[in-house]
């Protein structure tokens, strides 16, 4: 398989300090010891690597990117370890005022760069206010204006409460807002050159100490297991199914079994009553039809989780849903109410990649369970990121997606990608503008009671009538070579609990 190899920088300087709790919403920071950097690591990643990922200014609101912005960038605050998202970075301090409607951060002392530059509040109101991805329009659309106050001190003044902020700010894999990246440099090279131009900077305030890391694109699975073996790569991510019991029998290596994203099939254009999947009954059907004991068994070695909701349930105001029932009997009497007795054509069902085998197993389930019949499309992750942002343009016909996502901190970050009108992902796919008139109400309450009763009603609404199918929340298969220091896999994957990756990953160590 074509390999790809990223090395943007030589030198690891991502993560964040340790803090200490003084109030609620307000924490300092104490500096880290130094630390001499050595030796190089690699990583294999398991898709195509697309150039934006590398830009905070660019968050498509999905895991994938957060990968690369904690090896790559850094945050005023955010997840870190088993802390969801406040966790101090670039700021020494944060305040979230108690009427929620300002919050205020005071950067760290002699911070710099990559090109060597001081980080400024004017930098931080720079990016954020030249923001264009996930949660751009709500973030700018709430806030009254971004402060300076005095040589290290920013402020964020919003027009009513706003309690979302935090979370939204300090979620690698929500939102890119609260990453700071160098003003006048961005100016001068431009988005693209932004992305192509990295320079390292041994001066990081954490102590890092692997020197020199590689991320290597390698779509292939044999590949990536192969090159760990041989000790080419250190850690590679995403081991299928079929592939789990090699890794385990080998004593050099270390299976990371992350219970990470939900998965489910959603139904493009369902709204349009030519669809068959416009009916509710249809849409059901599947959900009756599809064996997630199976899936996950095939899948994950049986170490994913079969739930019932599509959204993890370790955010905040996420509704606990009984496992689905599995009943083909029931699925076919529906699907002849709905009179397609004998099934339906319909053009394509796309997996997220590189995840195929997993969309090959529903494409044969309903088609040997209830005769609806499709063919299976492959896309390169860039490439079907990019097509759902460009919403039903881009996907003509009829059309099954069977996508998955890790996204943290609130349950509302998982609806306003994903499924709202108008969506970073969504776009004009899924759209329901009754579910979104009740986000509207969510968004604009300040009352915490209310706000998650909203929240439930919102997701009982989609899970009830199968605009989304839950399938099951997988293990993310990756494994970790010999040559890293750790008795544990949780020791390199130490942020289980909001992602799926290894990070932070100056933290990580090589066997002497």
């Amino acid at each position: 398989m074509e390999q790809t190899t990223l090395s943007r920088r030589t030198v690891l300087r991502t993560a964040i300090a340790t803090t200490a709790l003084a109030a609620p919403f307000v924490r300092s920071a104490h500096a880290a010891a130094q630390v001499v950097p050595s030796g190089s690591m690699a990583l294999a990643w398991h898709t195509n690597i697309a150039p934006r990922w590398l830009d905070p200014l660019q968050h498509d609101g999905g895991a994938t990117g957060d990968n690369f912005l904690n090896v790559l960038q850094d945050a005023l605050i955010k997840n870190f370890r088993d802390q969801k998202y406040d966790h101090l970075a670039l700021a020494e301090h944060f305040e979230f005022a108690e009427d929620a409607k300002s919050a205020t951060f005071r950067l760290r002392a002699g911070l710099k760069f990559h090109n060597g530059d001081p980080v400024t509040p004017a930098d931080v109101r720079w990016s954020f206010e030249h923001y264009h991805g996930a949660w751009a329009e709500v973030l700018h659309d709430r806030t009254d204006g971004v402060e300076i106050l005095g040589d290290r001190t920013v402020r964020f003044n919003f027009k009513q409460a706003f309690l979302d902020f935090p979370r939204l700010l300090g979620t690698a894999n929500v939102c890119g807002a609260g990453w700071v990246v160098p003003a006048k440099y961005y100016q001068e090279v431009g988005q693209d050159g932004f992305v192509q131009t990295p320079v390292a900077f041994d001066g990081y305030y954490r102590p890092v100490h692997v020197k020199n890391f590689t991320i290597i694109s390698v779509p292939d699975p044999a590949t990536r297991v192969a090159m760990l073996e041989r000790g080419e790569a250190d850690i590679v991510y995403f081991i299928p199914g079929e592939m789990v019991a090699r890794v385990q029998s080998n004593a050099n290596i270390m299976l990371a079994p992350v219970v990470s994203g939900n998965w489910w099939l959603a139904f493009p254009g369902f709204q349009d009553p030519k669809n068959p999947f416009h009916d509710k009954r249809v849409r059901e059907a599947v959900s009756l039809a599809i064996d997630r004991d199976a899936m996950n068994q095939a899948e994950c070695a049986g170490l994913g989780r079969v739930d019932g909701n599509w959204i993890n349930d370790d955010v905040e105001n996420a509704l606990d849903w009984p496992k689905w029932p599995r009943d083909v009997a029931k699925a076919k009497k529906l699907m002849a109410e709905a009179g397609y007795s004998n099934g339906f054509a319909y053009d394509w069902l796309t997996p997220a990649p590189p995840y195929y085998s997993r969309g090959e197993r529903v494409l044969a389930q309903l088609q040997s369970t209830l005769g609806i019949r499709g063919k299976m499309q492959t896309l390169e992750r860039a490439v079907y990121q990019k097509r759902q942002q460009g919403g039903m343009k881009e996907w003509p016909g009829i059309n099954i997606l069977l996508t998955g996502a890790r996204i943290g901190a609130s349950w509302a970050n998982w609806y306003e990608s994903e499924i709202k009108c108008g969506g970073m992902l969504a776009a004009d796919k899924f759209c329901v503008p009754e579910l979104d008139a009740k986000y509207n109400q969510y968004l604009a309450s300040d009352k915490p009671a209310e706000r998650k009763a909203l929240a439930e009603e919102i997701q009982r609404g989609i899970l009830e009538n199968y605009y989304f199918v839950p399938v099951f929340r997988h293990a993310f298969m990756n494994a970790i070579g010999s040559r890293i220091a750790a008795t544990k896999w949780q020791d390199v994957f130490p942020s289980f609990i909001t992602t799926g990756y290894a990070y932070p990953w100056e933290d990580i160590e090589l066997k002497s």
